[in-house]
C-alpha cells in the first residue's frame, strides 16, 4: 500500500490564541509582516547587480480586539505576572489603572488618577510633582535606587507590559491540530473608538516581536 499525505484545512473560528499560558477569547484578529533588509550590490564597469546584501529583519503586527466591559489583556497579563512593572514617580503619582481588576485595589473599582490631588491637578492643566526623597546613600544598590526613582506597581497601559508570546493553536471538528508562535511580543500603539453605528467594540493594538514560527502540523502522521 503506497503511502499518502493528507491536507486539512482551518478557519478562523478553529483558532484559539494563547498569550502566555493564558487563553485569550477576546481577540478577533492578528496579523503579522516578516521584513527583511535586501540590497543589491553594484560595482563600476556593469548595470547589473554583482550580489544580494542581506541585512536585518523586522517582525511587526496587529491585534484586533473585542471590547467587552473591562480591559481583559491586562487582567490576563496580571495572572501571569507580565503587568509588575517599575514606572517613574511621575507616573505613579498621577495616574494609575482605573475600573475594577482581581488584582487591583482588592477589586474594588477605581478611576484613573492615583489620588485626589492628581485628579484636581489635571483639571486645572497641571499634574502633581513627584517625591522623589533621593539622597546619597540611595545610591548604594539596586533596591535603594528604583525605591528612590521607580514605583513597583501593575502596568497602567498595554505599552507597559512585559513582552510575551502569542500562540495561535488551531484545531478543527475532524480533531486535526497545527499551531503557530510569535515570539517575543512587545505591544507599541494602541488605537480604538466609538460610533453610533457601532454594535461591538474593538480596540486595535500593534506590536513589533522577534520572531514568528511556521505552521506546524501537530499530527503525528503529517508532522514527517
Amino acid at each position: 500500500m503506497s503511502e499518502f499525505k493528507e491536507y486539512h484545512s482551518f478557519g478562523g473560528v478553529d483558532i484559539t490564541p494563547v498569550f502566555g499560558s493564558k487563553v485569550f477569547g477576546e481577540m478577533s484578529m492578528v496579523s503579522y509582516r516578516v521584513d527583511r533588509e535586501k540590497a543589491p550590490v553594484f560595482t563600476m564597469g556593469s548595470p547589473d547587480a554583482k550580489a544580494i546584501a542581506r541585512g536585518k529583519r523586522y517582525v511587526s503586527g496587529a491585534c484586533v480586539f473585542t471590547v467587552f466591559d473591562r480591559d481583559s489583556l491586562l487582567e490576563a497579563m496580571d495572572e501571569q505576572d507580565n503587568t509588575t512593572v517599575y514606572l517613574s514617580k511621575h507616573e505613579s503619582a498621577n495616574y494609575q489603572r482605573g475600573g475594577i481588576y482581581s488584582q487591583i485595589n482588592g477589586g474594588k473599582y477605581q478611576d484613573g488618577y492615583a489620588s485626589t490631588a492628581a485628579s484636581a491637578a489635571t483639571r486645572s492643566g497641571g499634574t502633581v510633582a513627584a517625591d522623589y526623597n533621593f539622597t546619597a546613600n540611595n545610591l548604594t544598590s539596586n533596591t535603594n535606587i528604583n525605591n528612590a526613582l521607580r514605583t513597583k506597581t501593575k502596568a497602567n497601559l498595554a505599552d507597559q507590559v512585559l513582552a510575551f508570546d502569542i500562540s495561535l493553536v488551531a484545531t478543527n471538528e475532524y480533531g486535526h491540530t497545527s499551531k503557530m508562535v510569535i515570539y517575543g511580543v512587545e505591544l507599541m500603539s494602541e488605537a480604538g473608538g466609538v460610533s453610533v453605528d457601532d454594535l461591538v467594540l474593538e480596540k486595535q493594538m500593534s506590536f513589533i516581536a522577534k520572531r514568528v514560527s511556521n505552521w506546524m502540523a501537530i499530527d503525528s502522521y503529517n508532522s514527517k
